[in-house]
């Protein structure tokens, strides 16, 4: 059993905070507090830092983490609503033997007032206890942050950090982790490799050293000022929905691609199935019998089969609307992963799923003049050169995927050459950071999307293609893509059931 899915077995309980609140309501309490910053230069107008993630308390102040901000510096503070503003980064904590160590840090909004606010946590931390991450992952990019549920593994560890299975990547960091009371227990600090291991920064730390914070300082031993911190004895527990039983709805899909074997799921909605297209070849079997491609629609990469034999599935009669909160299961082949939407809908940028050529023009020239060409790529291999000219490149590698045969029309000198050239995926970037080594890692087609839904489910990219039911056992959407190590794509059952009618008459 996956993991994810034990934690849902595990808490079952009533609940007894104030009234019974669905996460939704939970997010909606949280939400406005949160906060998407970036480095700024105030009189040079101009961006100095990656992104990272905040949480507005006690009017105009934000906790985040120490290892993302300067003593002093300007940042650029999005709110979720549209609002802007301009904070300075006052003191953080970072011991002399393990900077990685506590990582806190406080920074002050300098004018206005009257922002939204979270609610600090006067409760001890317990184990079980479900959490909710509300950041800002960098690889989105979005307005909107995303949402995420998990539980607490260890409400301290040895090196004083609370552990949850809520997921964080980067941009996280500095984001916060609040109960189900929608109050703040914790600010993202790092993971490790296993999807198991987020670390929070306990939110005690930030109110025993608040006056000590209060000055731009970088502290490398315990400050000697401390403040008493309040304490409460208040318990928060919440009820949660149970999987359903999902037979007949999902088969795995077997085919071959470029020459080698692969592995999909398949979601069965009345005579069809539909899958991840990318990772589904033509030559299909399903149930060990031969499966007959009958569409394919690269902008979502779905692919419509029709199964040899007979298959009882889903019937789409009243399309849902996913929203973020919503509890999401997602049946596999020996398990059922649970999570919730996490944000959405959302658009995602043909970036890594871009068609590759590999001959690169220089910057603003038009018609577009080549002036670097990578060893090994699709265009060194059709001889394509340094120096080359080839009008309305940009627009053609735009309009075109992975797989597709581009023509190019191309100026040497005074002759004029005719290319056909199948692009590639671009070659994958190896990082060292623990957030690109998760276990299946993601899926190689995985953006180049619009109007989707990003869910923390823990897929591996085989396991893409299948479906995604709600708390009500209603389906809404199907698995499309792992997308990152916190953020798996759904695309909703409006789109599934509009691509089986465009396609099955």
């Amino acid at each position: 059993m996956n993991a994810r899915f034990l934690l849902i077995l595990c808490c079952f309980v009533t609940t007894r905070y104030a009234a019974a609140q669905d996460l939704k309501s939970i997010i909606t309490k949280a939400k406005p507090a949160c906060v998407r910053m970036w480095g700024f230069d105030t009189l040079q107008q101009q961006r100095t830092s990656a992104q990272f993630s905040g949480v507005v308390v006690k009017g105009n102040y934000i906790l985040t983490a120490a290892h993302v901000i300067t003593p002093g510096n300007t940042y650029k503070v999005f709110f979720p609503n549209g609002g802007e503003a301009i904070a300075q980064a006052l003191g953080k904590i970072e011991l002399s033997e393990d900077k990685t160590r506590p990582d806190v840090a406080l920074m002050k909004i300098l004018k206005g007032a009257n922002y939204p606010e979270a609610l600090i946590s006067l409760a001890d931390v317990h184990k079980d206890q479900p959490c909710l991450s509300i950041a800002y992952p960098e690889s989105l990019d979005q307005q909107q942050p995303t949402v995420r549920l998990g539980k607490v593994i260890e409400p301290l560890n040895s090196r004083g950090f609370i552990r949850s299975t809520a997921l964080m990547e980067p941009g996280d960091s500095g984001g916060p982790l609040f109960n189900l009371g929608g109050e703040l227990i914790g600010l993202h600090s790092a993971i490790g490799i296993p999807e198991s291991e987020n670390y929070d920064v306990p939110v005690n730390l930030y109110q025993k050293y608040w006056s000590a914070l209060q000055q731009p300082l970088v502290y490398r031993s315990w400050p000697e000022q401390a403040d008493a911190v309040q304490k409460d004895n208040k318990t928060i527990e919440f009820t949660w929905p149970q999987a359903g039983t999902y037979t007949g709805t999902f088969v795995s899909v077997k085919s071959r691609l470029n020459g080698k074997a692969q592995t999909a799921l398949g979601t069965v909605i009345q005579s069809f199935v539909v899958s991840k297209s990318s990772i589904v070849g033509d030559s299909v079997l399903i149930l060990g019998k031969p499966g007959i491609v009958i569409a394919r629609d690269k902008e979502h990469d779905l692919v419509l089969i029709r199964p040899a034999q007979k298959l009882r599935g889903l019937k789409i009669k009243q399309a849902m609307n996913p929203n973020p909160g919503d509890v999401l299961f997602a049946p596999l082949i020996d398990s059922v992963v649970t999570g919730i939407i996490s944000g959405g809908p959302i658009g995602l940028r043909k970036i890594n799923s871009a068609g590759f050529l590999g001959a690169t023009p220089l910057h603003g020239s038009i018609p577009e003049k080549i002036y670097f060409v990578r060893p090994g790529s699709p265009a060194a291999q059709h001889d394509i050169r340094s120096g080359d000219i080839i009008p309305g490149l940009n627009d053609s590698l735009n309009a075109h995927w992975p797989g597709d045969t581009l023509k190019l029309k191309l100026q040497r000198g005074s002759e004029n050459l005719l290319k056909s050239i199948v692009l590639t995926y671009p070659p994958l970037m190896l990082h060292e950071h623990p957030a690109y080594h998760f276990a299946g890692g993601r899926s190689l087609r995985n953006d180049g999307f619009r109007n989707i839904y990003s869910t923390d489910l823990i897929l591996r990219p085989e396991q893409c293609g299948g479906p995604a039911f709600d708390a009500q056992h209603n389906f809404v959407g199907i698995n499309i893509a792992r997308f990152s190590r916190a953020n798996s794509i759904l695309i909703s059952a409006q789109v599934i059931k509009d691509f089986i009618v465009a396609n099955s008459r």
